[in-house]
């Protein structure tokens, strides 16, 4: 969703980056009717269970933000069954490429739902991001090799 707003121009209403303009301004009409549209957006593809704790808000904006504090909790629950996966995913018998290719799909899906952490000093030259994403290819490795069948356990 975030993908499609953004390519129609329109996350800076979801997300609060674009200031609504006072009734007094000119744009304040355009604003309101571009508010509804993409309330109506949202709100087609929810599921109707979702849509019900929504229908209420005054604005995408507060939309907005209760759907990603709803679904945000959910992320720990989704990890744990991504991260179980993994832990259980093995090459059996198919070909290699068709066996990467599945753990990478659950490794996208991982760092969809973990964020990076990122250095907060100050002109720090600590380069932590840069560590952070060798410890998670060096992972990444292992996973691939601990599921690989036995016949590639010379690697």
């Amino acid at each position: 969703m975030e993908n499609f707003l953004f390519v129609k121009n329109k996350i800076g209403f979801v997300d609060g980056t674009l200031e609504k303009p006072e009734k007094s301004h000119p744009n304040h009409m355009a604003c309101l009717r571009c508010d509804v549209m993409i309330k109506g957006w949202l709100t087609t593809a929810m599921e109707k269970e979702i849509r019900v704790f929504v229908k209420y808000a005054h604005s995408v904006q507060e939309i907005w933000t209760d759907l990603r504090e709803r679904f945000k909790k959910e992320n720990a629950l989704r990890a744990y069954e991504v991260k179980k996966l993994l832990s259980n995913t093995r090459q059996n018998g198919a070909s290699v490429s068709s066996y990467y290719t599945w753990l990478r799909t659950l490794w996208d899906e991982m760092s969809s739902v973990f964020s990076t952490p990122m250095c907060s000093c100050n002109g720090c030259v600590c380069d932590m991001s840069k560590r952070f994403s060798d410890q998670k290819d060096k992972e990444k490795l292992y996973e691939f090799l601990l599921g690989l069948d036995n016949e590639f356990s010379t690697i």
